[in-house]
């Protein structure tokens, strides 16, 4: 009986303990970088920086609790790992290489007058993963870059500056 109880106290003291604690500590640090005027990457930054350190902590608490592993199991316990996470970022992947291959063209810039998918607009925000349009109503839309790359775009300003390019 020794024996179960020392298992529950491992696994508060190992695993559940530092996984509360590292959320929120996590969403503490984001709250206070937000009020201390930090930029939305800036705090995005901080948060996944703290969210993988106690995810490791937790790996770890979890190891030294169920005892140790074999090279084998960790070898496929960490190649699970890898697919679940390359899954999980395919679509966020496939939007930053687009938008890597839409700034290297140099076919859009900010205050840019496009068309996109019946949406036209005036590009106010390019980013790594999407872009933002402000529509002549004043609304703000925003646009995958994967779906800007993939479909017709018209770009209405950007002959003068690609003249000769194209």
């Amino acid at each position: 009986m020794a024996s179960v109880e020392s298992l529950l106290v491992d696994v508060v003291f190992l695993i559940a303990v530092p996984a509360s604690a590292g959320y929120l500590l996590s969403r503490w640090s984001g709250d206070a970088a937000k009020r201390h005027g930090w930029s939305p990457i800036g705090v995005r930054s901080l948060r996944v920086v703290i969210t993988i350190a106690w995810v490791a902590l937790v790996i770890a608490g979890t190891a030294a609790t169920l005892g140790s592993f074999s090279f084998l199991s960790a070898l496929t316990v960490s190649a699970v790992a890898g697919i679940a996470v390359t899954l999980a970022l395919q679509t966020t992947l496939q939007n930053m290489i687009a938008g890597f291959i839409l700034i290297r063209r140099r076919f859009l810039h900010l205050g840019d007058s496009i068309q996109f998918s019946g949406v036209k607009g005036t590009v106010v925000g390019l980013g790594i993963v999407e872009v933002v349009l402000r529509t002549e109503a004043g609304e703000l839309a925003m646009v995958s870059n994967a779906n800007l790359l993939s479909g017709p775009m018209i770009n209405f300003t950007a002959g003068q500056r690609l003249a000769g390019e194209y």
